[in-house]
């Protein structure tokens, strides 16, 4: 079961889209009245997925980049690190005790990965509005 939460075989990747470094741990996210959850944060160079196990399942669900507007993280003396990742002014995804290496490699990932697709992003709109005009 580890090793499917941290898997995307059975997602249909873009053709260039690329894997990052995965966060495996319990992951706050509200599902079916649920709200914490055995799981994985995985980015790749287009967007995210949460992996959640459900009963004996691995459930993927996907954010865009463009749909996260914040990412925070916090060390607490009991818990260890926890990063959450905002959606609107909501905080929609947390994920407790990520070892600091991990968390490091996948933050660097996800930064970089997420600021090129939003720079494409935005490239797209504004070519879409000056072909309008």
């Amino acid at each position: 079961m580890h090793r499917k939460l941290k898997s995307l075989e059975d997602v249909e990747l873009y053709k260039d889209e690329v894997i990052g470094p995965e966060l495996v741990g319990t992951v706050e996210y509200e599902k079916d009245g649920e709200h914490s959850f055995y799981g994985a944060i995985i980015p790749t160079t287009h967007r995210l997925f949460v992996n959640i196990r459900k009963a004996d399942e691995v459930e993927h669900h996907q954010v865009e980049y463009k749909e996260i507007t914040g990412i925070s993280t916090e060390n607490l003396l009991m818990v260890g690190n926890i990063i959450h990742i905002w959606i609107g002014k909501e905080i929609v995804i947390s994920m407790k005790s990520v070892s600091d290496g991990k968390l490091d490699k996948f933050l660097n990932f996800l930064y970089k990965h997420r600021a090129r697709r939003l720079q494409l992003d935005s490239e797209a709109s504004i070519n879409h509005d000056q072909q309008v005009v």
